[in-house]
């Protein structure tokens, strides 16, 4: 959920040290700088969620997994998705995700046209992302942009999800237990 705080632009390093002045959390879109604001329990409680599976399942590899107040770069727009996986050095510092391989968005009524459009065209761009994951908080339905598939999107409502970037089985029953 979010809203458009200022018209003007703002380039990357402007941005950047604009938002870190802030207290609340900021998106870069074409240049115009979107308010973040909270979600529902649903919402929150997915990401929870994969952020667990996916950790748990990663652990003791150099891969890490990051909720949403990281930020991932695309060109000139900076986004902080819901969950992201990175196999790359970070840095304590670093503001930036280095190298996405894995990036879900969790959609909520105000989001899901600018995560289903501007963010998956800008994502795409990502040379290390491999797979771009909606997941719906409305219904059990997930939707998966893989690179490999040139990414046409396979839809998934029930059954197990396979996240081939990180080698990892998905349940969705398990993903959706207790929203539903």
């Amino acid at each position: 959920m979010n809203a458009v705080v200022k018209p003007r632009y703002l380039s990357v390093p402007e941005f950047l040290e604009w938002e870190n002045q802030q207290d609340t959390r900021h998106e870069l879109l074409d240049g115009q700088i979107i308010a973040m604001t909270g979600g529902t329990f649903a919402h929150a409680r997915l990401i929870t969620r994969l952020v667990t599976k996916l950790s748990n399942h990663l652990d003791k590899t150099p891969c890490v997994v990051l909720s949403s107040d990281f930020k991932v770069q695309v060109a000139v727009d900076i986004f902080y998705p819901d969950v992201v996986v990175t196999c790359a050095q970070q840095e304590n510092q670093d503001l930036l995700c280095k190298e996405p391989k894995l990036i879900v968005e969790v959609l909520s009524n105000s989001t899901t046209h600018k995560d289903r459009h501007k963010k998956r065209l800008a994502y795409q761009q990502i040379d290390s992302l491999e797979e771009y994951v909606l997941v719906s908080q409305e219904a059990k339905y997930i939707e998966i942009y893989r690179r490999a598939d040139d990414w046409r999107v396979a839809v998934h409502t029930d059954g197990v999800v396979e996240l081939r970037s990180v080698e990892f089985s998905l349940s969705m029953d398990e993903l959706y237990e207790g929203v539903y």
